[in-house]
């Protein structure tokens, strides 16, 4: 299975811009690597923060742009995200009983569960109001398959102090053995805008810079340094035996193709 992650796309309106660049053309460029790179990819996962400010302008915005991607895909929201305004814009969006925009995927290589961390007009996430029992449930339904989970707050720390728990998941100490005792493979997450993972309770996570601005990580700066970096996003490859994470930056770098006959040194084996 291959799965394309994006993250932190924080459209504004047509006509306008975010820190002196446009989202948008960011996005533009990011999905025309992906059709031309990766259009064999199973799904792409953007998972949130799909606007800056939730304005429903915004929102069109995306959805006129994901008309030229060429890959599956599935939007969840983050904390800059205005769940009511999504929903008007793209009403066909799978979401639970409660109206929370989250569901599953059963893929042959597994069940994907993407959930809403989404707190209105909070910088935090959390997995309140029913949706921590909505995944017990999800992955109990599946106790034995591989399951990936998706989100757009990290469901651990990532060791950066601008990112304390304050604004991210709040609380996180119920869903750790649930993740450590469950069938978690891996967490796919967004939000913290720096290239980044690890491992939490024995379960592998990753989270990429994302699309728009960029955070210049530093492990002891509580205030957070926005750079205009290139745009990336994140390939995932799920085999039986692994899952591998490729990182791309999309740019417009000169690219200089060398053969590995010409790298290799004369005799070397």
């Amino acid at each position: 299975m291959k799965l394309i992650h994006l993250t932190d796309l924080h459209l504004v309106a047509p006509g306008k811009t975010l820190y002196g660049f446009d989202p948008a053309a960011r996005l533009r460029t990011v999905i025309a690597t992906i059709n031309n790179e990766h259009a064999d990819a199973d799904l792409c996962v953007i998972t949130g923060d799909l606007t800056d400010e939730g304005d429903a302008a915004a929102y069109q915005l995306l959805r006129d742009i994901l008309q030229d991607l060429r890959v599956p895909h599935r939007l969840l929201l983050g904390n800059h995200d205005h769940r009511a305004n999504f929903r008007r814009v793209f009403p066909d969006a799978a979401i639970d009983a409660t109206g929370f925009v989250q569901s599953v995927l059963d893929l042959p290589a597994g069940r994907l569960i993407f959930l809403d961390t989404l707190v209105t007009d909070h910088g935090h996430g959390s997995l309140g109001c029913g949706r921590f029992e909505w995944l017990l449930e999800r992955l109990a339904e599946e106790p034995i398959r591989p399951s990936y989970l998706f989100c757009h707050h990290p469901l651990q720390s990532i060791g950066l102090p601008h990112f304390a728990p304050h604004i991210t998941l709040v609380p996180r100490n119920a869903v750790g053995p649930l993740v450590k005792t469950g069938s978690v493979r891996h967490i796919f997450c967004g939000h913290v805008h720096v290239d980044v993972g690890g491992t939490w309770q024995g379960v592998p996570f990753s989270a990429s810079r994302g699309v728009a601005h960029q955070i210049i990580p530093h492990l002891e700066r509580r205030d957070a340094r926005f750079v205009n970096d290139a745009p990336a996003f994140n390939v995932a490859l799920v085999r039986d035996d692994s899952v591998l994470i490729n990182q791309f930056e999309v740019s417009s770098r000169v690219v200089v193709a060398i053969s590995p006959e010409e790298f290799m040194p004369e005799g070397f084996q």
